[in-house]
């Protein structure tokens, strides 16, 4: 069977998928080293103030560069020995997650599927095929904006940057014919992947930084905690009763980030805006400052490295489209990472209108800003 249509997935069943993504995020259950261009840099700085509760639980953290950015923990535990030694296993897990999904690691399993391009069936985890099914959810809910398969149009860019050009008209027509997500197969008894044409290639940087970042979560949970973060750089979800603050930052100007040891502020690498309201007086760098709980908060825009979010449709940069409709900048907030992950992804290609129609559809919250400063939100402060 081959693609969406092998799969029977309509609208509505991508609508159920999504749900049922959702309702997956409250499960306490187990379940790249690629490029992940929301990363280290970040696309919308976070800060985060934990909302102190008066409990005898203490605040324990811990850091990694992971993801090619810098992941940060934090659990709120009793014990703190069995608070380090749940951390510790929520790092490893994210390093096993990140080389088994990684695009560039010749192990990984999305590796093998690219290797059996237009030759073979591939079997692999239940894990793996529940995240290209969910990838596949998301291709047909936004259109194709988000895509897994983009692989062969990003190998051309980072070949003629490397090359210092522009790919040509022709490059981009033979990229976009190794684009089409519908010949993705899944054999779903089996736990089999086939890409039905050569060279077609799988990458999963749209969507698995927030997948793991879920998973990281359900694994915490599992283990006992019952409040904490994960905080991936740009895709972070909080979990428990707890609620925090965390301020979204603006797009245009990058600062270097600090900890706040005396406020539990985290303030990652961020961005400011002249035009909009700054919240409080952190150099002009926070526009909005927005209450969350049992929620991720994920972004993702191009104002930091222009050309790294590509329309498979058109072979060009996201950036590349009207400019009454770009946007620069995309905050989607969700019930799980995976979901506000590639939905961040697929707005900044589907541009302005068409993207907040879905997420208006969706119920789901966001800030969308424009290259002009100018903010899209449904969120009321």
């Amino acid at each position: 069977m081959t693609g969406l249509c092998s799969l029977g997935l309509s609208y509505s069943s991508a609508l159920s998928c999504l749900r049922h993504n959702r309702q997956l995020a409250h499960k306490p259950q187990s379940s790249l080293v690629r490029r992940f261009s929301k990363g280290l840099t970040g696309l919308i700085c976070l800060l985060v103030l934990l909302s102190l509760c008066g409990c005898a639980e203490r605040t324990f953290k811990k850091s990694a560069l992971l993801l090619g950015t810098e992941v940060e923990i934090t659990v709120f535990a009793k014990n703190p020995k069995k608070a380090r030694r749940v951390i510790d296993l929520a790092l490893e897990k994210i390093r096993a997650e990140e080389r088994n999904l990684s695009y560039f690691s010749a192990e990984s399993e999305l590796s093998k599927i690219n290797k059996q391009a237009g030759k073979g069936w591939v079997k692999v985890s239940p894990e793996l095929l529940s995240l290209i099914k969910t990838s596949l959810c998301y291709s047909q809910l936004t259109d194709g904006a988000f895509n897994i398969a983009i692989s062969p149009l990003e190998s051309l860019y980072r070949c003629a940057k490397r090359e210092n050009r522009v790919p040509s008209q022709k490059e981009k027509r033979k990229a976009i014919s190794l684009c089409n997500y519908k010949k993705i197969a899944i054999n779903e008894k089996r736990k089999m992947v086939r890409l039905s044409q050569k060279e077609m290639a799988l990458d999963l940087g749209g969507i698995a930084k927030g997948y793991i970042v879920d998973e990281t979560v359900k694994l915490l949970q599992k283990e006992g905690i019952k409040n904490g973060m994960v905080n991936a750089g740009g895709d972070l979800k909080v979990f428990g009763e707890k609620s925090y603050r965390i301020a979204i930052r603006n797009p245009f100007k990058v600062g270097v980030g600090v900890i706040r040891p005396e406020t539990t502020d985290l303030i990652n690498q961020a961005p400011t805006m002249s035009k909009t309201p700054l919240a409080q007086n952190d150099n002009g760098m926070v526009f909005k400052v927005i209450k969350v709980e049992n929620k991720a908060v994920c972004t993702s825009g191009g104002y930091e490295r222009p050309g790294h979010i590509l329309n498979s449709e058109t072979g060009e940069p996201a950036a590349a489209g009207l400019p009454s409709d770009m946007l620069c900048s995309v905050t989607i907030i969700a019930s799980t990472a995976t979901a506000a992950d590639a939905l961040a992804t697929a707005i900044i290609v589907m541009g302005r209108e068409k993207g907040e129609r879905l997420l208006k559809r969706l119920g789901l919250s966001y800030f969308l800003i424009d290259p002009k400063g100018n903010i899209t939100t449904n969120m009321s402060f």
